[in-house]
């Protein structure tokens, strides 16, 4: 005769145990996990950047200088000329370089560009919405990400001059970065050495962070591709007292990541800073077409230096 035997089972204590190791398990895997994931961001985010050094490289092969940082009277930004470069001839080909980018009203072709989704211009990491309306002007616009060097001795675009991304005005020189107001700088300008001369890095864009500039201006950290009716001319220094360069042109005077040191910084330095949500530091991109992850504790002098153009401070220890 067979005789029937009874399978074990778990108890309910044994449940539970298991239960708490798988717990435990997932909990130690999980900030493994968020790091790999960030480390990937950071990666894709300094392949936008490489994008945008070899578009600017290629501008410049094929114009002989690189693109304005801004221009007038058109008001056109530096991403705005590099879009071919970038796969988005279409996008370009939409855009009038006769009229004025600054008009924000009706529904014309440069507005349109204004609010074009483009990834190669936001930061996986950055956090910020595809689209908001700039509280300045009253359409919807697309943040930007990343922006232009401009300076790397000026770290204030209000109050006394000369400012960072002006060109030369009022007997002061012009902006002694790579791009600036109507630059049309070439290789020939950089003597650092074009390992050394930053092109473009990350940025944190928050219009919603409000502070009052050293022209006694209200100014937030808002940063926009393509085109803005917001930097003003030149022949307005004076009775302005400030300017909005900061929306595509920023500074290596400014402290990596000003715009996180709350109270520590000025309005002025959170605009024209560069930073990001990276640990550690922000992705930057040389003229010679290398990206390199520069640590938010670089001395102050060496990252300054990396900023100009034509210094003559030595950088090689960064």
């Amino acid at each position: 005769m067979s005789k029937t035997r009874n399978r074990p089972a778990f108890t309910l204590v044994e449940l539970l145990v298991v239960i708490a190791i798988i717990g435990i398990l997932i909990a130690m895997l999980l900030p493994a996990v968020q790091v790999i994931r960030e480390a990937a961001r950071r990666v894709q985010c300094a392949n936008k950047i490489k994008q945008q050094s070899l578009a600017m490289l290629n501008y410049e092969s094929a114009h002989m200088k690189f693109p304005p940082g801004f221009s007038f009277p058109n008001q056109a930004m530096w991403s705005a000329y590099i879009l071919p470069f970038m796969d988005q001839a279409n996008l370009y080909n939409t855009l009038d370089f006769n009229s004025d980018f600054g008009d924000d009203t009706g529904n014309n072709s440069n507005i349109l560009a204004k609010s074009a989704q483009l990834a190669v211009l936001r930061c996986p990491s950055a956090n910020v919405p595809d689209l908001e309306v700039d509280n300045f002007s009253g359409i919807e616009r697309a943040p930007c990400c990343y922006l232009a060097c401009s300076s790397g001795l000026r770290n204030r675009e209000a109050g006394e001059l000369p400012w960072a991304g002006m060109n030369a005005f009022d007997g002061h020189p012009a902006s002694d970065g790579m791009f600036y107001v109507n630059s049309k700088t070439g290789f020939s300008a950089i003597t650092d050495g074009s390992s050394s001369t930053v092109l473009v890095g990350e940025s944190l864009p928050d219009q919603f962070l409000f502070g009052t500039d050293e022209g006694g201006n209200v100014q937030k950290a808002d940063h926009w591709y393509v085109g803005s009716a917001e930097i003003f001319p030149q022949e307005s220094y004076s009775s302005f007292r400030s300017s909005e360069n900061s929306e595509c042109l920023g500074s290596t005077a400014c402290p990596i990541n000003s715009i996180l040191m709350g109270d520590a910084t000025t309005i002025d330095e959170k605009e024209l800073a560069f930073g990001s949500r990276h640990p550690g530091g922000a992705n930057i991109g040389f003229a010679d077409g290398h990206v390199q992850l520069m640590i938010d504790t670089i001395e102050a002098t060496i990252w300054s230096g990396l900023g100009t153009r034509s210094g003559g401070e030595v950088t090689s220890e960064y």
